[in-house]
């Protein structure tokens, strides 16, 4: 028998991005465009349906910031199955808690609604890239899913210290993969600049 889907959904009052605005999850409509930012489709696309379900706890909690600038701008409460879209990954959030930027908490069940396109996307919700539902069951991801690599948690770690949620701790040099989170960590402001070679000049 195949394993359940974890479940999805954005809470009621997750704002979601349309080209008019950010709006409520519960206020979304069929038909209206939201912006997909999974990069297999347009930039826009229609809400085929709209799915209320009910989603049992625990949570994880994204603090504003927690996995850059702006995103996400609030604290944004998903399901511990709900993957958000990283540098072209799907990684799921429970795999990213590190009880600093990003929280398991206990709860009730939250009212939630589920997204769905034409096919399996992401949309900016709360300023942050989080998979909608796929259409069918089996439908192909916007983007490959993993885990958290050491680069990302590095990334992370680095953002929780910036922001006060965590101690300084003694500089590492962590093992960096290759792709684009290591231009990503490389642009971090957390990283230090390279002091710049001076030419000596002689003396007379």
């Amino acid at each position: 028998m195949p394993e359940a889907p974890p479940p999805l959904g954005l809470p009621l009052g997750t704002p979601v991005l349309t080209p008019t605005g950010e709006v409520a999850v519960e206020a979304l409509v069929p038909g209206m465009l939201v912006l997909a930012v999974g990069g297999g489709a347009a930039p826009f696309q229609s809400v085929v349906e709209l799915r209320r379900v009910l989603l049992p706890g625990p949570f994880v909690r994204l603090r504003a910031g927690a996995l850059a600038d702006g995103s996400p701008h609030d604290d944004l409460v998903l399901p511990p199955g709900h993957a958000v879209l990283l540098d072209g990954t799907l990684v799921t959030v429970g795999d990213l808690a590190d009880d600093r930027g990003i929280l398991v908490e206990a709860g009730a069940a939250l009212a939630a609604v589920q997204i769905v396109l034409a096919g399996h996307d992401a949309v900016l919700a709360c300023g942050a890239a989080v998979e909608t539902a796929p259409p069918e069951p089996g439908s192909s991801p916007c983007a490959p899913r993993c885990p958290p690599d050491a680069t990302l948690r590095a990334l992370l770690a680095w953002r929780a210290e910036a922001m006060g949620w965590s101690p300084p701790t003694a500089p590492t040099a962590p093992s960096l993969e290759v792709g684009s989170f290591r231009a990503r960590l490389a642009a971090s402001p957390l990283t230090p600049a390279a002091v710049p070679s001076l030419p000596i000049k002689p003396t007379r």
